[in-house]
């Protein structure tokens, strides 16, 4: 694991200007000035934590560990931001991300999409909620339905992450303040080192991923109520 993780920077870094212009010039037809996708996802554990338990107890009723990635069009991972427990919501995770604080990751004119958990901010897109105003529910859905059709590229990543590498399904460590959050966290960061290793390799079924409107619509936005950020993450 110390070798893999040692290898990091060179299979996950941030596209540079000279890439992210190639980006642009393939995107300017589509959706002009996106540069990769982002997400959360839970990482579930197998047992609950020693310490602190509850703030790892997310919304889906499972002890977790948060993982947050952004992939390219190749579903290529270029930035991680792993370690936040399950109770802390995807905005919150965001906010605090360096993605989100530094100003080295875009130009002007460049974003990242994301899904309705997140807010819109000048270089990160969502879909319009089902009560935005001054756009009407046709327009609307076709947006939406158009914006996932891209945005799908991080849900597949994910797919198939956790299906390359099952222990992401259920990690079997026991998390502990001590070492415990650590080994699962560097486990997490060397399976997606991994996984840019092997991408040229792999297939994908993006029909899996088909676009469901009711998921928008029915996506719970507000703070979940124990997801202050501890000071030990």
């Amino acid at each position: 694991m110390k070798a893999i993780l040692a290898k990091e920077k060179e299979w996950i870094f941030w596209p540079n200007c000279d890439e992210r212009k190639r980006i642009r010039y393939f995107m300017s037809d589509k959706l002009p000035g996106c540069i990769g996708y982002i997400d959360g996802s839970h990482i579930t554990l197998d047992e609950a934590p020693v310490d602190d338990p509850e703030s790892y107890f997310n919304r889906k009723q499972n002890y977790a560990i948060q993982l947050q990635a952004v992939c390219d069009n190749d579903k290529r991972i270029r930035n991680l931001t792993v370690g936040y427990p399950g109770s802390v919501h995807d905005a919150r995770v965001f906010a605090n991300s360096s993605i989100a604080t530094s100003h080295n990751y875009f130009d002007e004119g460049e974003w990242i999409a994301g899904d309705s958990a997140y807010a819109n901010t000048k270089f990160l897109v969502t879909p319009f909620k089902s009560n935005t105003a001054g756009v009407d529910d046709q327009r609307r859905k076709q947006f939406n339905r158009y914006f996932s059709g891209f945005r799908v590229n991080i849900e597949c990543c994910f797919g198939s992450l956790k299906e390359i590498f099952q222990s992401l399904k259920g990690l079997r460590v026991r998390v502990d303040k001590k070492n415990g959050h650590r080994l699962a966290c560097n486990w997490i960061t060397a399976c997606c080192v991994l996984y840019n290793m092997i991408l040229p390799s792999l297939e994908f079924d993006l029909s899996r991923y088909e676009y469901d409107e009711s998921v928008e619509s029915t996506e719970n936005h507000s703070e979940l109520e124990h997801e202050q950020q501890r000071s030990d993450f």
